[in-house]
Order: C-alpha cells, then structure tokens, then sequence
C-alpha cells in the first residue's frame, strides 16, 4: 500500500474528503439502502459539502462513485419499491441521473393525489391570510415578521405583496382611463 505522502497532494485531500464522507453512511449491501447519518435539512434531505458549497449527500454520493455530472441533469432516486429512504440514502446503485421533469414525475408516480399532501413549505396564503397579512403591515410589521407569523419566507411576502401592488395599480389605471374616455365624449 502506497504511503498518503508518496500521493500527490490533490489525490490525498480527495481520499480524506472521501474517508470523511463515507464515514458518515451507513454502508450495507448494494440491494440495500444506505443512510446519510450527517446533517439533514428539514426537507429530510442529508447535506454535506463540496468544495465549500452545500450539496446533497446523494449527489456527492453519485460524484464520487461515478464523477461529474453534466448540467442540467439532477440525481434522481429509483422507485419507493427499490429505494425506501429517497431522502437521505447514498447508495449509487438506487440513483440515476435524470432531468428535473424525471424527478418530478418519480415524486408524483403511484402516489394517490389524496396521500401527496404539500411536500415543500407552504407557499400560499388562503384568503382570510392574506387580508391578514395586509392588515399587519399596514399595522407597521416588517416581512421578516410577517413571515414568521405566516410560516412563510420573506420572498413569498414580497411575492404577495408585488402581486397586490400591480393589481391595485392596474385597477388605477383602469378607472384613471375610463375617467378620461368619460370626459372625452
């Protein structure tokens, strides 16, 4: 075995970023699942980094068993049959690479529209929220306290809040027109 000091500096700091990967995956069978046991995001998702930038634990996985992946495609999970701890399993032999609309559709598949249920956060307000919402602010609340108070992020206040800007300015519009088509005739 070669000694890591006879390694070029490169391949060294590549095998330890491996070791420390691997490390932490419980590793079974190729049939099996294999769980990131690091960090997980609340989505379930295991997270690690590469070179200093997070990404998911089964995309590391698949770059350092099969190497780079081309842009645009996505590391995509094989069926629930196959893979029951999509979320948080490193085995390369349950994963493919795919685009987006295949991962998509691998979310959606032989999943009954009644047990889909609102996967990601919640991003949309039922009317009463929003009346609320706006009140609030009118009230003086900042986004960021909007948004805790909603359970939403700051963008979606902002999403909202544009959105209700332009309707009102295109309902101004609208009656300043009608007004000036009124005084012209």
């Amino acid at each position: 075995m070669t000694a890591e000091k006879d390694v070029p500096r490169d391949l060294v700091i590549n095998m330890r970023q491996q070791r420390r990967f691997w490390d932490k995956v419980l590793k079974g069978s190729p049939e099996e699942c294999w769980p990131w046991l690091g960090y997980t995001k609340p989505s379930g998702h295991g997270l690690t980094t590469l070179d200093s930038l997070a990404i998911h634990s089964s995309r590391k996985a698949w770059i350092l068993t099969h190497g780079p992946i081309r842009d645009g495609l996505c590391v995509n999970h094989k069926s629930k049959q196959v893979c029951e701890l999509q979320a948080i399993c490193c085995n390369p032999d349950h994963m493919y690479l795919g685009s987006r609309a295949d991962n998509m559709v691998d979310r959606w598949t032989n999943t009954a529209a009644d047990e889909r249920g609102n996967l990601g956060r919640p991003y949309s307000l039922a009317h009463e929220q929003m009346q609320r919402l706006w009140q609030r602010r009118r009230e003086g609340a900042t986004l960021k306290q909007c948004a805790a108070e909603f359970g939403i992020h700051v963008a979606t206040v902002c999403r909202y809040i544009t959105t209700q800007r332009k309707q009102r300015i295109a309902s101004l519009r609208s009656d300043r027109l009608s007004t000036v088509a009124k005084l012209t005739i």
